[in-house]
């Protein structure tokens, strides 16, 4: 099943992180780099294939795809539920407060409000200002995506199997979670409303109050989401 992604005027885009995947399966794989869908696993891989061991992103540049000339034998993108990515957001940023310096200062520029003690309706509300105002572990799945035709779309929940599938020579990094928010367990009630440094466990039911309005903000990404649904069932 491909999937090529169409915008339109004046939707945001932020197209520019793209990288083939080492491997030893003799394919050029292209991969489309989205915050919070699975990409520590694959910038897990890449580390392990590059011998640049600068900070960030940059010690991968060696994998960048050249975007005058793109060129490739497969090419994977990872979405998964708008909603259940925000919470993953909230929870890894907020509550559990893994990496979250500079989604915090512009949570903080954008709002006005202590990152430190923001509630889920806080955070939802930031997330409604211009995206380009936004960091980008929150811009929408789709504005990530190049306008080529994608050969791999995949739901988050099926990498693993994929992977072992496709491309064996690489699939063990795909096989457990990383960077996963450890503050997941079930609790009883609405979280919508209380403060992050309250939060000792939650899950993506503690904040079902504020589903509609998130699938509203990530309009794009339902879109998206439900042209996939109609190909894979074509395709089916």
């Amino acid at each position: 099943m491909n999937y090529r992604p169409a915008f339109d005027s004046g939707e945001f885009v932020r197209n520019d992180l793209h990288y083939f995947l080492p491997n030893e399966d003799g394919k050029a794989i292209l991969y489309t780099y989205i915050r919070k869908n699975a990409c520590s696993a694959f910038k897990r891989l890449m580390a392990e294939k590059s011998p640049d061991k600068t900070p960030g992103l940059k010690k991968f540049k060696q994998f960048r795809v050249p975007l005058d000339n793109v060129s490739f034998d497969e090419a994977i993108f990872v979405y998964r539920d708008p909603f259940d990515r925000a919470i993953s957001a909230f929870l890894n940023k907020f509550v559990d407060k893994s990496g979250n310096a500079d989604i915090f200062e512009s949570f903080k520029s954008q709002t006005g409000k202590d990152p430190y003690t923001a509630t889920f309706r806080d955070f939802t509300q930031y997330l409604d200002a211009p995206f380009k105002n936004l960091d980008p572990h929150v811009w929408p799945q789709k504005s990530h995506l190049l306008e080529v035709d994608y050969t791999l779309p995949l739901e988050m929940k099926e990498l693993p199997a994929t992977m072992a599938k496709k491309f064996p020579s690489i699939s063990e990094a795909f096989q457990k979670p990383v960077n996963k928010s450890y503050k997941h367990e079930t609790h009883t009630g609405d979280l919508c409303d209380i403060p992050v440094d309250q939060i000792t466990s939650a899950g993506k039911e503690n904040f079902e109050g504020l589903r509609d309005v998130l699938e509203s903000i990530y309009e794009t990404d339902m879109k998206m989401i439900k042209e996939l649904k109609a190909l894979r069932h074509k395709a089916a």
